[in-house]
Parts: C-alpha cells; sequence; structure tokens
C-alpha cells in the first residue's frame, strides 16, 4: 500500500507527462501484485507474472455474470418482486449487446459516411441539430457524461475482477510453479565459460581505453564514440543478469562453491563492469550535450540494475535473503525515488547552471526546455536576466506558455507545483 500511496501522491505534486502516464499502468501492476500476493501463500517472479497476466484479462470471461450482478442489484432496489431468471437473462443480453455494439457502430458510420456524400451530410446536420439544443455548451456536462461512462465501465470490470478472482481458483497456486525449472547444467555452464572469457577480453579493452582516457580523440569525439555503444551494453547487462539467475536455478540448494556458482560470480562482476562503463559513456555524454529526460532514466535504471546485480551476488554465495522480494522492494524503491526528484526542475537546473558556467548560449538548448512542464518554472526563470537578447525572447515564451498552462486549475486537478508556478509568474 505505500508504495501505491506514494506513487498515487505524485499527481497532486508533480505534472511530468511521462509519470502521468507510466504511473497508472504502475498502478495497475502494483495493485494487481498486492492482491496476488494476498490470496496466495507462496510466491516466485513466475509466479507474479502468471498470476498478474490472468487477473487482468481474466475478467473478460465474466463481464456477463458482472453486468448482471448489477442488474440485479438495481431491480431489488427499484422492484420489489423477484425478476424472473429468464426476464434477468434477457437484460443482460441486451446490455451486453448494446456494449458490442457500439464500436462496431461507429466503424460503420464512418464507413458509410465516407461512401456517400449525402449520408455524410445528413449525420452532420443532425449532430448540428443536437449540439445546438445547448445541453453541450458547457466543458462541464461533457466531463460529466465522460466520468460517467469511465465509472461504469470500471465498475462491472472490477466486479469481473472479483468473479475471476472467487469462482476460478484463482487463489491456488500453479503446481508447475513448484517445480524449478533451469537449464542443463553442462549446458550452462559451458555457456557461462565463452561468455566470461568474451567478456574478460571487453573489460580489459574497457578499462585501457574508456576509463583510461588513451587516445588522441578530442572531447566531443569522445563523448560522441561513448554514447554509440551505451544501449548496447546496457542491453548486454540486462542479457547477463537474466542468464545468471536461469543457469542458478539447479544449483541454489547446493551450498558448496561449484564451477557453476564460481561462473556465475564471474559473469556477475563482469557486468558490473560493464554497467560502470555504461555509466561513464552516458556521464561523458552528457558533460558534452547536457540533461535530458531520457539520460537521467537511464542513469537510475543502470544504478538499479547495479543494485540488483549486488544483490544477486549476495545470493549466490549463500546470504540468506528472498531474492524475489529484494528484486522488488529495490525496483519499487527506485522507481518512486526517480519520481520524487523533480526530474524536470534537475534537468533545468544543470543545464542553466553549465549555461551559466560557461557563459555561451550553445551550451544551453532553450528548445528542449521549452518541453518540459511548470515543474521547472523556477529554474528557467533564472534565464529572464540574461544579456542575449534571441534567448530572452524565447524565455518569456517559455514562461507565458506555462503561465497559460496554470490558469485552468481546479479542485478536480489541483496540483502544488502548479500553484507554486503560478505564484512565481505572477498569477
Amino acid at each position: 500500500m505505500l508504495p501505491i500511496l506514494l506513487i498515487s501522491a505524485t499527481y497532486f505534486i508533480f505534472n511530468n507527462e511521462f509519470f502521468y502516464t507510466f504511473n497508472i499502468i504502475a498502478l495497475i501492476l502494483l495493485y494487481s501484485i498486492m492482491i496476488i500476493m494476498l490470496v496466495i501463500d507462496k510466491v516466485t517472479i513466475g509466479t507474479i507474472i502468471r498470476k498478474v497476466v490472468y487477473l487482468l484479462l481474466g475478467p473478460v470471461e465474466f463481464l456477463e455474470e458482472a453486468v448482471g450482478s448489477i442488474i440485479e442489484t438495481i431491480a431489488k432496489l427499484f422492484n420489489k418482486r423477484e425478476i424472473s431468471k429468464k426476464e434477468h437473462r434477457t437484460i443482460k443480453k441486451i446490455i451486453l449487446g448494446i456494449i458490442i455494439t457500439i464500436p462496431l457502430l461507429i466503424i460503420v458510420l464512418i464507413l458509410l459516411a465516407s461512401a456517400d456524400s449525402i449520408f455524410f451530410s445528413k449525420i452532420i446536420n443532425l449532430l448540428i441539430k443536437v449540439f445546438s439544443l445547448g445541453i453541450f455548451e458547457s466543458e462541464t456536462y461533457i466531463n460529466l457524461f465522460l466520468r460517467i461512462i469511465i465509472i461504469l465501465f470500471l465498475s462491472v470490470y472490477l466486479i469481473a475482477l472479483l468473479y475471476n478472482i472467487i469462482e476460478d481458483n484463482f487463489c491456488e497456486n500453479d503446481v508447475n510453479s513448484k517445480t524449478k525449472k533451469g537449464i542443463d547444467k553442462i549446458i550452462g555452464n559451458t555457456m557461462l565459460t565463452i561468455l566470461n572469457i568474451v567478456y574478460l577480453i571487453f573489460c580489459y579493452i574497457q578499462i585501457s581505453v574508456l576509463f583510461m582516457k588513451i587516445g588522441n580523440m578530442l572531447d566531443y569525439e569522445y563523448a560522441t564514440y561513448a554514447r554509440q555503444g551505451f544501449f548496447q551494453l546496457m542491453a548486454v547487462s540486462l542479457i547477463n543478469l537474466s542468464l545468471i539467475l536461469i543457469t542458478f536455478r539447479r544449483n541454489e540448494q547446493d551450498n558448496r562453491l561449484n564451477y557453476t556458482k564460481i561462473m556465475n560470480i564471474c559473469l556477475a562482476i563482469f557486468t558490473l563492469i560493464i554497467l560502470c562503463s555504461s555509466f561513464y559513456r552516458m556521464y561523458l555524454y552528457e558533460q558534452e550535450f547536457g540533461y535530458t529526460f531520457l539520460r537521467l532514466m537511464v542513469y537510475f535504471i543502470l544504478i538499479t540494475e547495479a543494485i540488483l546485480i549486488i544483490a544477486t551476488i549476495m545470493y549466490i554465495i549463500g546470504m540468506k535473503i528472498n531474492l524475489c522480494k529484494t528484486f522488488f522492494v529495490v525496483i519499487v524503491s527506485m522507481y518512486i525515488l526517480v519520481n520524487y526528484i523533480n526530474i524536470d526542475n534537475m534537468i533545468a537546473k544543470n543545464n542553466i547552471d553549465k549555461y551559466f558556467a560557461s557563459g555561451t548560449e550553445a551550451e544551453i538548448d532553450i528548445y528542449y526546455l521549452q518541453t518540459l512542464s511548470v515543474d521547472a518554472t523556477r529554474q528557467i526563470k533564472r534565464l529572464e536576466n540574461v544579456e542575449d537578447k534571441e534567448l530572452k525572447y524565447r524565455v518569456e515564451s517559455c514562461l507565458y506558455y506555462l503561465k497559460n498552462s496554470t490558469t485552468n486549475t481546479n479542485f478536480k486537478n489541483f496540483n502544488i507545483n502548479r500553484v507554486i508556478a503560478n505564484l512565481q509568474n505572477g498569477g
């Protein structure tokens, strides 16, 4: 519940568009995992993945039961007599028919309108007449209508979800989850040995060239070189972490230090070096070109991955930790942290500090700063008194846009940073 509450609170504080969207997915996953951990005694990563998919998609099977339960409840409220099973079934099928027909009707109307211009004009005239009645003049009515539709849809879905949990043996552990699967020991050791030899050579080159900065490349060329391999190295590190977990599964009950464990530890160490290389490459690139949202997110992903690797090494050497719960806590904690650092403000502060330190307009990307949310207003206002006229004009335009985006604040979309930004802009 704590991560759910903290992530939900970000809608009240911050305005980052990425998190506005992605946090919805995160909250759905967290709610799903919470339900699974409440109803199932012992969970593994595999069980969680299977049950989350089944929990989210399974309610489709019970939509008819959900609609039926709503009809039955309404009928009991407004009608003292008990409705017959036949009436109940008929009403339920009519409502389901309407729900299924609406998207189909929209598609058919679009196709017919595009096929016949007279039919199209008649439909347009009909819509004009409906909207001219005055019932849709206020935005409030449209918002209210859309909210009612969303509430009805979610109500049906959540009731179907309860049917899915109660009536379909959802709470039972999967039989397959009790048997530990893993790659064959000889195949796994062969893979680990070959990969470790390759990574040994690669890490030697990274240490000698990238970390020691041997060579005569200019700073710009060096930063570009660092940027070229960053995402590939991050992908390799994720593959390595997955391989360690897969190959170790058959040996986790063996407390002795065997060949597989040694190879897993070596691979984990090489992966940490690759992560350091990725981090340093991104640092070089960021020093040359400044912060962006993606570059900051990459730092957090790398740090999270490094913590997971360290936890995995501790698990391999025999420390008594629950790897599944450790991974969950680390990932959720880092995700909450990146939500609360006010990432747009950090991006703007770093780039503006860099600009003032260098004193040249070439060191700041004002066009990128204009894409940031109102969370960056306080930092952008620091550029109001710059001498460069073109930059000053851009800053004023940016602040004007940010001010307009904070004027329509009401109790439904009230947000702390919008209020602060509005006050700072003289609102």
